[in-house]
C-alpha cells in the first residue's frame, strides 16, 4: 500500500516537473513587436516594449503572445493617442496572437494561428526564425497585415488615406520558467 502511494507521489511529482521544463515565460524587458506604417507623405513605426507571452513545448507546442496597443509608443503621443482612438483601444486594448499548430525545424519555427486584433479574429501563418539555448528560446521575424481585413477605418491626412499595409517585426525571448 505505503508504495503504491509513494508511486502515485512520484508520478505526480516528475510530471509537474516536466511540464515547467517545457514552459517557457516572454522576457519582457528584452522582447519587442514593431509596427511600420506608411503614408503617401511619411512613414513611421510603433514599438512595443511590454510584450506579454508563453510558449508550451509539448508534444502538441502552443504559444499566446498578448501587446496593449496603449504601449506601441511611435515617438509622437499625438499619433499614439489617434491611434488608440482610430484602433478604438478602449474596447480592443490588445492585440493577441494564439497558436497551437507549431512546426519547428532546426533554426525555423512555423505559426498558423489566430491573429486577434481590433474584435477580429483571422487565420494567421508566420514564419521566423528559432533559436533554443539551454535557458533561452527566441523567435524573430515580420509579416504584414491588412489592416481593413480587421475592419479599421483608415485615417487620412491631405485627403489620402494611410496605406492598408502595415508591416510588423518582432523578437520574442523566452526564458525557462522553473
Amino acid at each position: 500500500m505505503y508504495k503504491s502511494i509513494f508511486f502515485l507521489i512520484f508520478i505526480s511529482i516528475s510530471n509537474l516537473s516536466a511540464q515547467n521544463e517545457n514552459k517557457w515565460m516572454l522576457d519582457s524587458k528584452e522582447s519587442v513587436i514593431e509596427y511600420n506604417a506608411k503614408h503617401l507623405l511619411h512613414a513611421w513605426s510603433g514599438i512595443n516594449n511590454d510584450v506579454k507571452g508563453v510558449f508550451l513545448e509539448e508534444f502538441k507546442s502552443k504559444i499566446a503572445i498578448s501587446a496593449n496597443i496603449a504601449d506601441f509608443d511611435s515617438g509622437i503621443s499625438n499619433r499614439d493617442s489617434n491611434a488608440i482612438r482610430v484602433l478604438n483601444a478602449l474596447n480592443f486594448p490588445s492585440v493577441k496572437f494564439f497558436s497551437n499548430e507549431i512546426l519547428i525545424s532546426s533554426d525555423t519555427i512555423e505559426l498558423k494561428g489566430e491573429l486577434d486584433f481590433h474584435g477580429k479574429k483571422i487565420n494567421k501563418i508566420v514564419n521566423a526564425s528559432y533559436i533554443k539555448g539551454i535557458d533561452n528560446l527566441t523567435i524573430e521575424g515580420d509579416f504584414s497585415i491588412v489592416l481593413t481585413d480587421f475592419e479599421i477605418k483608415l485615417p487620412s491626412l491631405m485627403l489620402v488615406k494611410m496605406d492598408d499595409l502595415a508591416k510588423i517585426n518582432f523578437k520574442l525571448i523566452f526564458k525557462k520558467s522553473n
